[in-house]
């Protein structure tokens, strides 16, 4: 009897033991790319994702690979900085509509009693950075001709699908930087990492409110392996291994 128990006991702590070296093993895997379509993906890890900050003077609205990623908690000021955790898919598409505060009729602000500036800038956690590199159209401007004693606006229809990946901005002219001194950013830009970034706008900062910049990213700048996460939903991450057909 008593060499029964001992087997039984020894038989548990082996089931055990391979029970913890095999949880062990499948936290500890990496995940698989999304491009190689692995059963049995791992789901993705906060260690997966990048940092996305943005500053904008004084408003945005981000959208990435078509899919809304983030919007400026503050319409006009104090001027504040976004920062967002996002899960990278590349080639990723980054459509950004950014408007500085201006009355919709004028193109002044300040109770039309002047013409503001206005800025962007972004950086993200894998390198990417805004430059001169991305495309700029401007869809609202005022006050024509700086004209502020009879104030009047252009403002042309902003596509629906502006946003969207499929969207054809080959006619559109590049953005315009500028640097800190001519956008002159409050004091949490400065608390943030935008190293690398510069600012942009159309080639009128002052004039042109409203602005939809648009980039492709083709690949991670800093050169690092991501695993793809975009096809997540058509994706069961706990199926387990399928044997290959005979």
């Amino acid at each position: 009897m008593k060499n029964k128990r001992i087997a039984a006991l020894t038989l548990c702590l082996s089931v055990l033991t391979g029970a913890a070296l095999f949880t062990q093993h499948a936290w500890l895997e990496p995940a698989y790319s999304q491009h190689a379509q692995q059963p049995g993906m791992g789901k993705p890890r906060m260690s997966d994702t990048i940092t996305a900050n943005i500053y904008a003077d004084n408003w945005f609205v981000m959208y990435i690979n078509g899919e809304l990623v983030a919007v400026d908690s503050i319409k006009f000021m104090p001027h504040n900085v976004i920062s967002v955790d996002i899960l990278p898919a590349y080639p990723m598409t980054i459509a950004v509509m950014a408007k500085d505060n201006a009355d919709a009729t004028t193109g002044m602000e300040y109770a039309n009693t002047s013409i503001g500036d206005a800025g962007f800038i972004l950086k993200f956690g894998d390198g990417t950075v805004t430059n001169a590199n991305w495309k700029a159209k401007a869809y609202s401007h005022g006050p024509i001709d700086r004209d502020t004693v009879n104030p009047r606006v252009e403002d042309a229809p902003i596509p629906q699908d502006w946003y969207t990946i499929e969207f054809n901005d080959s006619s559109w002219g590049n953005a315009r930087e500028y640097t800190q001194q001519q956008v002159s950013p409050k004091a949490p830009f400065f608390e943030h990492d935008f190293q690398g970034a510069a600012f942009i706008w159309t080639d009128d900062i002052e004039l042109d409110n409203t602005v939809v910049f648009r980039h492709v990213v083709s690949a991670p700048p800093d050169g690092k392996s991501r695993p793809d996460f975009s096809n997540l939903n058509n994706i069961n991450p706990n199926a387990p291994h399928r044997k290959p057909r005979s």
